[in-house]
C-alpha cells in the first residue's frame, strides 16, 4: 500500500525536465525540419559540383554495330568505272570471261555485310571555357547553400530565444509577485490586529482583502501565460510534449544580474553588415550572373577534343576481320549562333547591372536594419532603467507608508495606495525587462562571430 501511494509521486519526479538556454537551442537545431532540408540542399549542391567536375575527364564508351543487307550497298563493274563505251565494254567482257572461268562475278560487290566493335575515348581540350566556368558556377551553389543553412539556423535560434526570454521574463515576474504576496501577507497580519482593536474600520479591512484577490487574479493570469509561453517554446524546439505535463517542464534563468548594457555589446554596423549571410548572398548573386554570361559566350566559341579509338572490324564475308585503332581530333566552330547569343549576353549584362544595384540597395537596407536594432536596444534599456528607478522609488514610498501606518499617522487607504503603486511599477519593470531581453538577443544574433547568449 505504501509503495502504491508513493508511486504517483515517484513517477512525477521521473518525468520532470529542466532546460537551460543552451539545451533549448541545441534541441531546436536538432529537431528543425527546415535545417534538415537545408542540409539536403547542401548535399545536392555538392553533388552538382561533382557532376560538373566529371566533364574535366575523358568520355569513354563502348561502341558496336553490325548489318547484313539484302543486296550489296555498292556494286561496281567496268562500265561504271570507264563508262559505257568501247573501252568499258571490252574490259567488262574480259572480266566476265575471267569470272566465268573461275566461278566468280564480273562486278565488285561491297558493304553487304559488316560489323564493328570498339572502345572510344574523347578528352575535351577546349569548350569555350564552359567546363571551367560551369565548375566555378556550381561552387557558388555550394556556398549559397551553406549561407542559406546559416540563415535558417539563425532564424531557428531567434525564434527559440524569443520564446525562451519571454518565458524568463514571466518567471521574473513570478518572483516579484511572490515578493508582493509576502508584503501583502505581512500587511494582512497587521491589519487583522488593527481591525480587532478597532484601529481601522471594516471598509479598510475589506479594501485589503480586495487587493489580495487582485493579486491572486494576477497570479492566475500569470500561470496561464507561462503555460502558453511554455507551449510556444517547446513547439519552437520541436520537442514532443503533452499539455497535461507542462508543469513538469522547468527552464533555468541564465542569470539577469549581469545583463550587458547597449554600449557593452555595440559593434560598428558596417562591420556587422559585411559579415551577414545576406550580404554574402548578394555578392554570390552578382558572381552568378557574371558566370552565366561567360557560359553564354562559351557556347559560341570553338570546341576542340582529342580522341582515341580501338576496335575490331569486318566488312567482307570472305575475309577475316582485323583489329585496328586511330587517334583523331574533332573541332566545332559555331557560325550562326552569334546574333542570338549577342542579344542574350546583352540581356545578361542588364541582369548583372541589376544585381549590382540590388547589392548596393540591400546593403543600405541592412545598415538601416542594424541601426534600427541598436536603436530599439537602447530604447528598451532606457525604459528598463527608468522602470527600475520607479520601482525602487515605489518601494521607498511603500516602506515609508508602512512605517507611518504602523505608527498611526496614516490610514489603510494610504498604505494600500502605496502598495498598489508598487505593484504597478513591478508590472512595468517586468514588461520592460522582457522587452530588453528580446531586443538584446535580436541585436546580438546579428553580430559577427560572437556568442549570442547571455
Amino acid at each position: 500500500m505504501v509503495l502504491l501511494l508513493l508511486f504517483p509521486t515517484f513517477l512525477s519526479a521521473q518525468t520532470s525536465h529542466e532546460f537551460t538556454l543552451d539545451e533549448c537551442r541545441d534541441i531546436a537545431l536538432q529537431n528543425s525540419n527546415e535545417l534538415r532540408k537545408a542540409a539536403l540542399d547542401q548535399k545536392a549542391a555538392q553533388a552538382l559540383t561533382g557532376e560538373v567536375a566529371a566533364n574535366f575527364f575523358p568520355k569513354a564508351s563502348i561502341n558496336g554495330f553490325a548489318f547484313h543487307a539484302f543486296r550489296p550497298l555498292i556494286s561496281l563493274n567496268a562500265l561504271n568505272i570507264f563508262g559505257n563505251n568501247d573501252v568499258g565494254i571490252a574490259i567488262q567482257n574480259v572480266w566476265q570471261q575471267i569470272a566465268d572461268e573461275n566461278g566468280g562475278t564480273a562486278s565488285l560487290d561491297i558493304l553487304q555485310y559488316g560489323q564493328y566493335y570498339g572502345v572510344m575515348a574523347v578528352q575535351p581540350i577546349f569548350a569555350g571555357g564552359r567546363i571551367v566556368n560551369g565548375f566555378k558556377y556550381s561552387k557558388l551553389g555550394v556556398e549559397a547553400a551553406k549561407l542559406q543553412a546559416a540563415m535558417t539556423e539563425q532564424q531557428v535560434l531567434e525564434e527559440t530565444d524569443h520564446n525562451y526570454f519571454g518565458l524568463i521574463a514571466l518567471l521574473e515576474k513570478e518572483k516579484y509577485l511572490n515578493a508582493m504576496q509576502s508584503l501583502l501577507d505581512s500587511l494582512e497580519k497587521v491589519a487583522d490586529v488593527a481591525f480587532q482593536e478597532g484601529v481601522i474600520v471594516k471598509s479598510d479591512y475589506l479594501m485589503l482583502q480586495n487587493k489580495k484577490m487582485e493579486l491572486s487574479n494576477g497570479r492566475t493570469k500569470l500561470t496561464a501565460g507561462m503555460r502558453l509561453m511554455k507551449m510556444n517554446l517547446l513547439s519552437s524546439m520541436g520537442y514532443k510534449y503533452r499539455v497535461m505535463d507542462l508543469d513538469n517542464y522547468t527552464f533555468v534563468s541564465p542569470g539577469l544580474d549581469g545583463i550587458p548594457t547597449p554600449e557593452e555589446v555595440y559593434v560598428d554596423e558596417n562591420q556587422v553588415v559585411e559579415s551577414l549571410a545576406e550580404t554574402q548572398l548578394l555578392d554570390l548573386q552578382v558572381k552568378a550572373k557574371r558566370f552565366e554570361k561567360k557560359l553564354t559566350l562559351g557556347s559560341v566559341l570553338p570546341q576542340i577534343g582529342l580522341g582515341v579509338n580501338y576496335g575490331f572490324n569486318r566488312f567482307f564475308q570472305n575475309t577475316p576481320g582485323r583489329w585496328n585503332g586511330m587517334v583523331f581530333v574533332a573541332f566545332s566552330i559555331p557560325l550562326t549562333d552569334w546574333a542570338a547569343n549577342s542579344y542574350k549576353m546583352q540581356r545578361q549584362q542588364y541582369d548583372i547591372d541589376k544585381a549590382e544595384y540590388d547589392k548596393e540597395h540591400y546593403h543600405e537596407m541592412l545598415l538601416l536594419r542594424q541601426r534600427k536594432f541598436y536603436l530599439e536596444l537602447t530604447s528598451a534599456w532606457d525604459a528598463l532603467t527608468l522602470s527600475r528607478s520607479q520601482r525602487e522609488y515605489s518601494e521607498y514610498l511603500y516602506d515609508q507608508a508602512k512605517v507611518s501606518f504602523e505608527s498611526g499617522f496614516s490610514t489603510t487607504t494610504d498604505l494600500l495606495q502605496a502598495f498598489g503603486n508598487l505593484t504597478e511599477q513591478v508590472e512595468k519593470e517586468t514588461v520592460a525587462l522582457g522587452d530588453y531581453l528580446t531586443a538584446l538577443q535580436v541585436y546580438r544574433s546579428h553580430l559577427p562571430k560572437t556568442d549570442n547568449r547571455l
